[in-house]
């Protein structure tokens, strides 16, 4: 059964600037105060949006009451029921803006032409970082939905099969084991779903990007043989002996999946970030960096030793520098006054950047690497600044 009563419920914090009995700072004050009715009427939900995942986050749904919800938001009884029927549905816009805002980049890291089980890993590796980094929206979507009522699990379901894309990896010529089917689908869902229900629920939120290589494993297993699933987890078949020619490039490229899909990972993380595109770009390239600088073996081994590795290894950071660019021209397309410029700008940055890079990862040099700054520069990305 879901563990979502296990967790003790903490006190619930008061928006910031909140007191019982007084006035939020952001509540509009009666008399002339020059708003459009709909102004009002955003604003007033907006607040009562908040309010009610601030107490949820801190109390749990079950003791959370409307009552305190009005009062913490500080609207009337009567503008809450003029936006929502009631408790339920109130929660349920807060659930579903969180599990848009956290299944969006997951889904969009899923892409890309890199084998299933690799970008699977990259996926997971967003929405575990993105939990991790929000323990409030963890404990909202993955706990609290599953006790508010019938609506909310209604969309709770919803939600969870958009996930269903995750796990129809294709048949590749011998790697799938059997046939997709919606059982086996919906159980990968089912025991993903589980998994982060349970850690969310005892408060261990910030732990789950530690379970990425065992939950991969794990739900790779009904698509793929174990062996399979053991290279796209990062671990080692014990006994496993090299013998094809090319073996070293194979072993090579089933270390590179982990690498490649940790460095898409850690930047589509940074880009995800409530901020105006100029920032969202240079939290991007600060990952990169970061990534150089706190794991040079990994880094020397995705930039500079996939050149010499064979053919697929090339072919293989070709595709890690496209996803790249494809991550990065996200922000940069309201930067740019049109969508080709975007993707040149940020095919131009993936290069100067890896060109900038180069000799310090090489040489396993952090202090060698550039700044922000520089690469932003180079990459003729000066009127961000």
């Amino acid at each position: 059964m879901p563990e979502h009563g296990s967790r003790a419920p903490r006190r619930a914090a008061l928006i910031p600037g909140v007191s019982a009995g007084r006035t939020r700072p952001d509540q509009i004050r009666g008399g002339n105060h020059g708003l459009t009715p709909e102004q009002v009427a955003s604003s007033q939900r907006e607040r009562v949006l908040a309010a009610m995942r601030e107490l949820v986050a801190g109390r749990g749904y079950q003791d959370v009451s409307v009552a305190e919800v009005i009062r913490h938001a500080g609207v009337s009884r009567k503008t809450f029921y003029e936006l929502w029927a009631g408790k339920e549905e109130c929660f349920v816009e807060v659930y579903e803006r969180e599990m848009e805002r956290l299944l969006a980049p997951t889904l969009q890291a899923f892409e890309g032409k890199e084998p299933w089980a690799d970008r699977l890993k990259t996926a997971l590796g967003v929405l575990l970082g993105a939990l991790a980094a929000d323990e409030d929206a963890a404990r909202i979507c993955f706990a609290e939905a599953l006790s508010a009522g019938p609506l909310a699990l209604e969309r709770r379901n919803a939600a969870m099969a958009r996930l269903d894309p995750l796990f129809a990896p294709p048949d590749d010529g011998g790697a799938v084991r059997a046939a997709h089917s919606r059982a086996a689908t919906a159980g990968a869902v089912g025991y993903l779903a589980e998994l982060l229900n349970r850690e969310t629920a005892a408060g261990r939120a910030a732990q789950l990007p530690a379970l990425r290589s065992e939950l991969v494993a794990t739900l790779t297993l009904p698509f793929v043989e174990r062996d399979q699933a053991d290279a796209a987890s990062g671990r080692d078949e014990p006994g496993a002996q090299a013998t094809a020619e090319s073996a070293g490039e194979r072993a090579f490229l089933a270390a590179y999946g982990e690498i490649a899909a940790d460095l898409l990972g850690r930047v589509a993380a940074a880009l995800s970030v409530d901020a105006d595109p100029a920032t969202r770009l240079r939290a991007g390239v600060a990952a990169l960096l970061d990534y150089c600088s706190s794991e040079p073996d990994r880094a020397r081994a995705c930039l500079v030793e996939a050149l010499s590795a064979g053919p697929a290894a090339r072919e293989r950071r070709s595709e890690t520098n496209r996803r790249l660019a494809d991550l990065l021209a996200q922000p940069l397309r309201e930067l740019r006054p049109s969508e080709r410029i975007a993707e040149v700008s940020a095919i131009a940055l993936v290069g100067g950047f890896q060109e900038l890079v180069y000799d310090a990862v090489d040489r396993r040099a952090p202090a060698r690497l550039p700044s922000v700054e520089t690469v932003v520069a180079v990459a003729r990305l000066e009127p961000l600044a």
